[in-house]
């Protein structure tokens, strides 16, 4: 009795709440821009969570304090190998059977899921990468914290946008609205982590994508500075840039910072395909990682964990020439062996200590035959970050912004730009995809995506295709197929063997030429006239690759199989069709410049339709509610055609679902028709006398 009590109450508490958001009606922006807040506060708490267990655990294996190196050399031999094999023993385990998103350093895994899984990141992912990077950088592995926080961050913002079900586009700006407020607060840095998220994920600075993305970066930044402190990232010295005559050194650095990404980008995934191939259970193999890392910390503990205070070092200019030398090849292998292992941690902080190490190298160079160069090594050291992380990452201005922010030196901001480009281009020069990208081009996955090819992504083959289509047999009669032409208005077909796998496609032109040959009708058969089919898609691929291969064919259709292994014709995909879906998906989504009218005083915002119609969305009345559109009746009662019924989510946002012609409507809920413009006006005047449709006849 108090459940059926508790309904109504609910229901005037609802309509209240809608009836204040429709009096101010927010945009997508604004309410976007809400979210955006809780995302920020979720992603900087995370990172002072994740932050603090790194210290929780290191404490546990070593010791307090910041300086590993000097916590490292003052523990046993015996110990420095055993703490990454028991790191591995942990993380293998914690990664394989619970998460195996986790493995690795993490942006990939963020980027598959926005490209190609609609935006849905389990949300186990964040639980499990936060504990198993942790793990991974407190007993040594050789890897940094930007990736596992973009994910944690990532994960956790796909998580509230599932939680409030938001539709894939809203899932995408969660996810970099998380993954700036990551970096933002594991950095100090809001700006950098703005532009991280717009330039390596998103790649879309509309307005909608833009805004929140700012605001949940400047909120997690505000979080970090209240418990964290406002300090840079990296305690540097004041630098000092003798004049432009040094600036040409600075771009010979980024020459040859491009050769050593490309170096690092190479030998990273060649890591990860040796221990894939190895024959060993998968999480078993970070302990053997842990062997060998375990090795190298004897002899180089500076490649421990992520090498903040070596770093520091070089930036002072106080490490030998010889030392930063060598540690570029023994970072390069413990990175290597650490993430080629499937342990959990991010390449930034890596790529920031190579080409610290290659340009503090490079600095001590010139201070030994420039004259007058002296502190050059720390200067080249911070410009060798920069160039580094830019040039493997394929975002030079993202690189350029962080090291500015971690580091508050504004005086090197011309050899940070200079470095960057140069570094870029020479990376570039050498190889195609990023150190981001490079897994899904050895897929063979394209991840160029923006606000339109996001959508196509959204949907695939299976869903549009028209099935079983008509198709000529291998061994049909000449004059069969000739007759199936004569007879119908298609310009080809397929032909296909007994089984129904696909052999070859025959066009109106094929026979043409042989028409008036009838001696030839029943000794030709399919098979002999038939060409092959050079491109094909399968059902479970995507609408914008689809209409990729589309373009290259010049075609307006192309044949559908079940999959590579069972290539039997089962449907066909054409153009016509996915333009279809495109135009209704964007007519559907108001943060692509369609205003729709959401009132009766806005008819001329509606979207003009040919022959009068017009496509208009309204509120029903409040003595709607309650009844389903089989018995408003608006068909019959106005020629009105209902498209779509808007939503309301649990904030507030609107979203688009199919009509169901049983579901009562509810509070909150607004009507998108199309009819002509004198049956819109009739159903708004009964819309104004507050009466069902079927009580104004």
């Amino acid at each position: 009795m108090a459940t059926a009590q508790a309904g109504p109450g609910f229901n005037r508490i609802r309509r209240a709440l809608f009836a204040l958001i429709e009096r101010f009606s927010p945009d997508e922006t604004t309410l976007m821009v809400i979210v955006a807040v809780f995302v920020g506060l979720m992603g900087g708490f995370g990172a002072i969570l994740f932050r603090f267990l790194v210290e929780f655990f290191q404490t546990l294996a070593l010791g307090s304090g910041e300086d590993t190196v000097a916590l490292l050399e003052a523990v046993p031999w015996w110990q420095r190998m055993l703490l990454p094999i028991v790191g591995g023993l942990v993380v293998g385990p914690l990664v394989h059977f619970l998460a195996r998103e986790a493995k690795g350093h993490g942006v990939p895994e963020v980027m598959n899921a926005m490209i190609f899984k609609k935006g849905v990141i389990r949300p186990a992912v964040a639980a499990v990468k936060i504990v198993a990077s942790a793990v991974t950088i407190a007993l040594g592995g050789s890897v940094g914290r930007e990736g596992p926080i973009v994910q944690i961050g990532a994960g956790l913002g796909s998580t509230l946008g599932q939680m409030l079900r938001y539709s894939p586009q809203r899932l995408r700006t969660l996810i970099g609205c998380g993954a700036a407020a990551g970096i933002a607060a594991t950095f100090n840095a809001p700006i950098a982590g703005a532009f991280f998220a717009l330039e390596i994920l998103t790649r879309d600075f509309a307005v909608v994508t833009f805004s929140p993305i700012i605001v949940a970066s400047v909120v997690a930044t505000a979080v970090s500075r209240e418990f964290l402190g406002d300090t840079p990232a990296f305690p540097v010295p004041d630098f000092n840039i003798a004049g432009p005559h040094e600036l040409p050194l600075y771009l010979l650095l980024g020459l040859v910072v491009g050769v050593v990404a490309m170096v690092y980008v190479r030998t990273l995934y060649g890591a990860e395909n040796f221990f894939e191939k190895l024959k060993m259970p998968a999480w078993l193999k970070p302990a053997l990682g842990g062997v060998m890392l375990g090795i190298l910390f004897l002899f180089f503990p500076q490649v421990y964990g992520v090498g903040y205070a070596s770093m520091v070092e070089a930036l002072d200019g106080h490490m030998a020439l010889h030392t930063m030398a060598m540690l570029v090849l023994i970072k390069l292998v413990a990175v290597n062996i650490t993430l080629g292992s499937g342990y959990s941690g991010g390449i930034f902080a890596p790529g920031l200590f190579l080409g610290g190490m290659l340009g503090g190298a490079f600095g001590a160079l010139v201070e030994l035959w420039v004259p007058g160069s002296h502190g050059a090594i720390g200067t080249f050291a911070m410009v060798g970050m920069c160039a580094m992380v830019g040039s493997a990452t394929g975002a030079p201005l993202t690189a350029i912004l962080i090291l500015f922010e971690m580091t508050g030196q504004y005086t090197v901001i011309l050899p940070l730009m200079l470095a960057s480009i140069g570094a870029t281009l020479v990376y570039r020069g050498l190889m195609k995809e990023t150190i981001f990208t490079l897994k899904f081009a050895q897929r063979g996955q394209q991840t160029e995506f923006g606000r339109e090819s996001a959508i196509l992504r959204d949907f695939h083959v299976e869903d549009i295709m028209e099935v079983n289509p008509v198709s000529i047999g291998r061994e049909e009669k000449l004059s069969e197929v000739i007759k199936l032409f004569l007879t119908h208005s298609e310009e080809h077909y397929y032909v296909v063997d007994e089984e129904g796998l696909l052999v070859g496609r025959i066009s109106i032109h094929d026979v043409k030429d042989i028409l008036h040959k009838k001696s030839l009708g029943e000794i030709v058969i399919a098979d002999d006239i038939c060409h092959e089919v050079n491109d094909a898609v399968y059902r479970q691929d995507n609408l914008e690759d689809c209409l990729l291969n589309l373009g290259h064919r010049d075609t307006t259709d192309l044949p559908v199989l079940y999959n590579r292994d069972h290539p039997v014709l089962v449907g066909l995909i054409t153009r016509r069709a996915i333009f279809e879906i495109y135009n209704r998906e964007v007519l559907h989504h108001q943060d692509m410049g369609i205003n729709l009218v959401t009132g009766e005083a806005r008819m001329h915002d509606c979207v003009e339709l040919p022959e009068s119609y017009k496509v208009q969305m309204f509120i029903p009345p409040e003595a709607w509610l309650g009844h389903d559109l089989k018995e408003l009746a608006l068909r019959p009662n106005f020629n009105i055609a209902v498209l779509a019924i808007q939503q309301r989510d649990r904030i507030g946002g609107l979203h688009n679902e199919m009509p169901d012609p049983d579901r009562p409507l509810v509070a909150g809920d607004r009507l998108i028709v199309v009819g002509e413009v004198g049956s819109l006006e009739k159903l708004m005047q009964a819309t104004r006398r507050g009466k069902q449709p079927a009580e104004s006849h």
